[in-house]
């Protein structure tokens, strides 16, 4: 019983520190996408875009 209540624990602590890096990747990539779009760079800025959709659709896949 206790090495389960840990090793959930543990997981929920990983769950915690990988979505907090997934906020901070998303707003790195939307200032990107803001940046590259204000410099004229839209090829750049398309392929941000994707990897922003990625990013958003992961994070709310740990969400659930």
């Amino acid at each position: 019983m206790e090495l389960t209540i840990k090793l959930n624990l543990s997981e929920s602590r990983r769950k915690k520190a990988h979505k907090k890096q997934l906020e901070l990747a998303i707003a790195g990539t939307h200032s990107d996408i803001v940046l590259h779009t204000l410099n004229g760079d839209y090829h750049l800025a398309e392929l941000k875009a994707k990897l922003f959709l990625k990013y958003n659709r992961r994070l709310k896949y740990l969400g659930l």
